[in-house]
């Protein structure tokens, strides 16, 4: 039989975060109202429209915000397609980035200047009236403190909301051979969600 000891002295026993201890930490999470956020945030909302399903993507902040460029252009043209092929009644889906402008910016906005508001983010979500979110790229999963390891065509809940990731949209300009996948992908998981 094997005697318990204590842990030494200034060192402190956790539990490992597994998934009791997330639910407990959903449980606990609760939206900030918008006059919490920062200004950049706020700014964004009185600009977006609710939708019952959000999407983002690391560079939707500098798409929103920044200057136009054949980039922008090419997934502002990839977007529309999905979202034409998938069919959804107009007003079902909605913007929301996972990262604006730094506030305290004085320059014209650059990558630099922008960064992640965890917080902001899914209360916007939440004020959005958005269901679920549309997670493109691990880039703004990180961003958005999603549990690690999951990956594109997978499906999750996050505070509150349901989550479906995909691949960023930078890859998938250039992959048409997962599109099928997605879309398919996409209609399965958002058809819960959305009652056309």
């Amino acid at each position: 039989r094997r005697e318990r000891r204590p842990p030494p002295r200034g060192e402190e026993t956790t539990p490992a975060a597994g998934p009791a201890a997330n639910a407990h930490n959903e449980e606990r999470w609760r939206p900030l109202p918008p006059h919490a956020w920062p200004a950049p945030w706020r700014e964004r909302l009185a600009a977006s429209r609710p939708g019952l399903v959000a999407w983002t993507y690391w560079n939707l902040g500098r798409d929103l915000c920044g200057a136009q460029d054949e980039q922008r252009q090419a997934r502002r043209a990839f977007l529309q397609r999905l979202l034409g092929d998938l069919g959804h009644p107009a007003g079902t889906h909605t913007f929301w980035p996972a990262c604006l402008p730094r506030g305290d910016a004085d320059n014209a906005p650059d990558a630099e200047n922008y960064a992640p508001h965890a917080d902001a983010f899914w209360s916007g979500v939440s004020t959005l009236g958005a269901r679920g979110v549309v997670v493109m790229g691990s880039a703004a999963a990180k961003a958005l403190a999603l549990p690690g390891g999951l990956r594109p065509l997978q499906q999750t809940r996050h505070r509150g909301h349901l989550i479906w990731v995909l691949w960023d949209v930078e890859y998938l300009l250039h992959e048409e051979q997962r599109y099928g996948a997605m879309l398919a992908f996409l209609r399965q998981a958002l058809r819960h969600v959305i009652r056309t």
